[in-house]
């Protein structure tokens, strides 16, 4: 007994608390559509044979997708919401030792839930891609900050900028998530090569600071990432790190599991800065420097657009390709997604190189006449390699043109 429920747990853990409530809603909601269409006593569709379950999932798809059990039933859902009720139906389905309903007989996406959904998927409107902020925006959510709450807010987003962070690593989200912030211990300095402890007053004068992601969203665990320090005088990760250390550090009753998102409020409590709280700040800068010199507006961009500028500014600087992705935590070309071709510098000097060469040789094919081809009749290792009677009368030449 005591096996079984271990193996359950371990099921458990396979998947994030907001994994699990998503597979239940979609289910009760399979079930409320079973219901509705008089099949509410054969919840796994028992009595059907394979192509009338493709024909009632595609009918549920299209349930989902007019936000039939939606709050907002003016809603109309995207292709990946109901890919994603569908899939959890069939892991239900599975869960219970059945076989998933979604396949054909070959064992793949039954072919005409494949055409409805990519169907539905060109019907969806194009994907809106937040715009990648600057350095210059983050200067400016530096400078406006005039209040202990707002500094430790800015140089929250200034830190997290240099390692390319998603939100859920440095402020509170909503929602369960996977990836937990950033704590306190997981920031190390180090200067001479040796580790500095966080009471040590050259915290700021360290050569580098490095962080240790313990848990990430692409499943990786206990990566490190470093930086070294520069010498500008306000967008340094060692400096910055070192200000929101301190700042906690000088905080009662913090220690090394204190999240980096905490700031101590006037009211004298500890608070856990807001995803949302940070981006009122970003936007408020984005506001502040204006469509005319960045190209964007506030609500163009979203706290995503502090991992996409990272990317930006490391590819506008030549930056190796490969360097981007361990910085920032890529495990694949994914990273090319935040890359933004609509910013001017993109593509800086690249017509100038395509012009410098204004003729280029290309070396010819080897002429099918050639008997130095693989093949050909007078080719000495085909002739060898032949039998009695393919070829038999093929002789090498006594002279030939090609050396």
């Amino acid at each position: 007994m005591a096996d079984l429920e271990a193996a359950g747990a371990a099921r458990d853990n396979a998947v994030t608390e907001g994994t699990n409530k998503e597979q239940v809603r979609s289910w009760k909601r399979w079930l409320e559509y079973l219901c509705s269409v008089g099949l509410g006593n054969d919840i796994f569709l028992d009595d059907l044979c394979r192509s009338q379950r493709h024909r009632i999932l595609g009918a549920f798809i299209q349930a989902i997708r007019a936000g039939r059990f939606s709050a907002e039933r003016f809603s109309v859902l995207k292709a990946p919401q109901c890919r994603a009720a569908l899939d959890n139906v069939a892991k239900t389905f599975r869960a219970n030792d059945r076989p998933d309903p979604r396949h054909d007989d070959d064992g793949g996406l039954a072919y005409v839930l494949q055409r409805q959904l990519k169907g539905l998927e060109n019907a969806d409107p194009g994907p809106t891609q937040q715009y990648a902020i600057t350095t210059g925006v983050l200067l400016t959510v530096l400078k406006s900050s005039l209040t202990h709450v707002d500094l430790a807010m800015a140089t929250l987003l200034c830190g997290a900028f240099f390692f390319a962070m998603r939100s859920c690593e440095y402020s509170l989200v909503t929602g369960p998530r996977r990836t937990k912030i950033i704590k306190v211990g997981n920031v190390r300095f180090f200067l001479n090569k040796k580790e500095l402890d966080h009471s040590d007053t050259r915290l700021p004068l360290a050569d580098c600071v490095t962080i240790h992601f313990e848990f990430q969203k692409n499943d990786e665990r206990n990566e490190n990432v470093t930086h070294q320090r520069n010498f500008h005088p306000s967008m340094c990760p060692v400096r910055l790190w070192a200000a929101i250390v301190q700042r906690i550090r000088g905080y009662k009753n913090t220690n090394d599991d204190t999240t980096v998102n905490t700031v101590l409020l006037p009211s004298g409590k500890l608070h856990e800065i807001k995803a949302s709280e940070l981006l009122i700040k970003l936007r408020a800068a984005v506001s502040a420097l204006g469509k005319d010199h960045l190209g964007f507006g506030p609500k163009d961009i979203g706290l995503h657009s502090l991992r996409s500028g990272a990317a930006m500014a490391m590819y506008l600087t030549a930056v190796p390709v490969f360097t981007i992705m361990l910085l920032g935590r890529w495990s694949s070309d994914a990273f090319l997604r935040y890359i933004r071709r609509q910013v001017q510098e993109f593509s800086k000097g690249v017509s100038g190189k395509m012009v410098e060469n204004s003729d280029f040789y290309t070396i010819p094919e080897i002429s099918p006449e050639d008997p130095r081809i693989t093949g050909h009749h007078l080719n000495h290792q085909m002739r060898n390699n032949c039998g009695p009677s393919a070829l038999s009368h093929a002789t090498m030449p006594r002279m030939a043109l090609f050396a």
